[in-house]
């Protein structure tokens, strides 16, 4: 029995679009295994098939079985099973910055089917953020502003929409005009993504100011050329900063993170960092979807469930948080997603409380929406009968033979879960030989109470992020003499380092 994902329709004109890997074409196998000496963790048959279908399912064990969100009670969440994450460091905004930066590194268009491992990655595999540049102006010049290029010999801004200044840019059909349309899956990733444009256009009117002596030295046609250089190589390397000191700094169990800053990976590295591994991919960095919420509110005037499935894909505004669509209430309020120090009274008591929401724990149980993902861009098609974002994850591991976590956790020589830490899954025959993903969710649970990742999770994501930046030439880490952040801060007194709320408040939308 094979199991068939489709391609979406989507995924389809993202081939087509061709807006993928800056340098260069993808090649037939992107992608490897960590150890590839380790066996599955279960052969792919029908009886797997039908377990890892169960433990995936609506209702099922990683259902966190919450009640109807609605746009009158957008936050609402099963207490038990989807409880607050008391990181204070982790706000409810790291579950989309997380996607983004994934968005950043791989996009694997291959459906899914037993024994097909070999698919090519269409991003550039490091944080260069090709999801938003492209293929730069030269190639994808629909991306970038024509009035700079009315004024210079190549267009050096980000495309905005000045009479919908809110949203991305679209098309007449709501089709977002971005380098990678993942990136407009729900309000939340595509108001992101704006943010990102925005960031850089501001970056490239501060560098053109304080460089304009360095600027005149150059011949007037290659100034813009430089100009762009410069600004697409600052917003990089402040991203990427970010990327290690603000979001694996508080997603990392901090041993496994300060030993591997230091010490750089042990296994992720030399010829192995030119391919993404599968455990990275297909189940550590899938970390993310234990922590979406039910809903969000997105301002004061709009919340409502991140998807519901009952909702009409042919609406212009629904009451749900997909993306592609435009319509006034649909922007972010970022003092709810990171922590501004914004405060805001309680209607019900009158409590003063911080604005910004607390993220989900880390855990085992996927918020119920997610179990019934709706038709849209980035999602499912309507013939798709495998609507449920756990089963998906799921069925890659059969897919790609992935190991055990216990398997895994030997090998990178900690001590593996206990058999009574897992053993909701023996039914199921996984409680001796888990699912590397659900092992990951459950040690999070277990070893950090759900506030962050464990060791295993910690230090597959952590030998993939710094094998990476020590494998681009151009990453910060790789600055002769060390590099630090030289933008502006919001509060000048933390000049030196660069948080979300600096870029989103130079990028104008905070």
């Amino acid at each position: 029995m094979d199991l068939i994902e489709r391609p979406s329709a989507q995924d389809a004109y993202m081939l087509q679009d061709s807006l993928f890997r800056e340098t260069g074409a993808a090649e037939p196998d992107d992608f490897t295994t960590m150890f590839p000496e380790l066996e599955p963790f279960a052969p792919c048959t029908d009886a797997v098939i039908h377990n890892v279908r169960l433990l995936g399912a609506r209702d099922g064990l990683m259902d966190a079985k919450d009640p109807r969100i609605t746009v009158t009670d957008p936050i609402a969440a099963n207490p038990i099973r989807n409880p607050d994450n008391p990181n204070p460091d982790m706000t409810v905004g790291f579950t989309f910055l997380g996607q983004f930066i994934d968005h950043d590194l791989t996009f694997d268009p291959m459906p899914i089917r037993c024994g097909q491992t070999k698919s090519p990655n269409l991003r550039s595999r490091f944080f260069d953020l090709d999801s938003v540049y492209g293929r730069g102006p030269d190639e994808d010049r629909h991306l970038y502003d024509r009035a700079s290029e009315l004024d210079h010999a190549a267009p050096i801004k980000f495309l905005i929409d000045f009479d919908a200044p809110r949203d991305l840019p679209r098309t007449s059909q709501q089709r977002a005009i971005i380098a990678d349309p993942r990136n407009d899956e729900n309000v939340i990733i595509s108001q992101l993504h704006l943010a990102f444009l925005r960031f850089h256009n501001e970056v490239t009117d501060h560098l053109a100011e304080t460089r304009a002596d360095d600027l005149a030295l150059l011949e007037p046609t290659e100034r813009p050329r430089k100009l762009f250089e410069w600004a697409q190589c600052s917003v990089r390397r402040h991203y990427q900063w970010i990327v290690v000191n603000q979001f694996l700094a508080a997603t990392l169990d901090p041993v496994v993170f300060a030993a591997v800053e230091s010490n750089g990976p042990k296994v992720y590295r030399d010829e192995m960092t030119e391919k993404i591994p599968r455990e990275f991919q297909v189940a550590a960095y899938r970390f993310g979807h234990s922590q979406v919420r039910p809903g969000y509110q997105l301002n004061a005037g709009f919340g409502a469930p991140i998807f519901d499935r009952r909702v009409d894909p042919r609406e212009g505004d629904p009451n749900d948080l997909r993306g592609g669509r435009r319509a006034p209430r649909r922007f972010v309020e970022w003092d709810n997603f990171f922590d501004f120090g914004t405060k805001e009274i309680k209607q019900d008591t009158g409590e003063v409380v911080d604005k910004v929401k607390r993220n989900k724990r880390i855990d085992p149980y996927l918020s119920s929406p997610l179990f019934d993902l709706p038709v849209g861009p980035g999602l499912v098609e309507p013939d798709d009968d495998l609507k449920s974002l756990a089963g998906r994850n799921l069925e890659r591991h059969l897919q790609h033979g992935i190991a055990s976590g216990q398997a895994i956790a030997a090998r990178f020589h900690y001590t593996p879960l206990t058999a009574a830490e897992t053993a909701e899954l023996h039914p199921l025959g996984f409680r001796d030989s888990t699912p590397l993903w659900y092992y990951v969710l459950k040690e999070a649970l277990i070893q950090h109470h759900g506030q962050r990742l464990g060791q295993v999770g910690s230090r597959i994501v952590a030998e993939v992020f710094f094998g990476l930046l020590a494998a681009d030439p151009h990453s910060y880490r790789n600055v002769t003499g060390g590099w630090t952040p030289d933008l502006p801060t919001r509060d000048p007194r933390d000049a030196g380092s660069f948080t979300m709320t600096d870029l989103l408040t130079m990028a104008g939308v905070a």
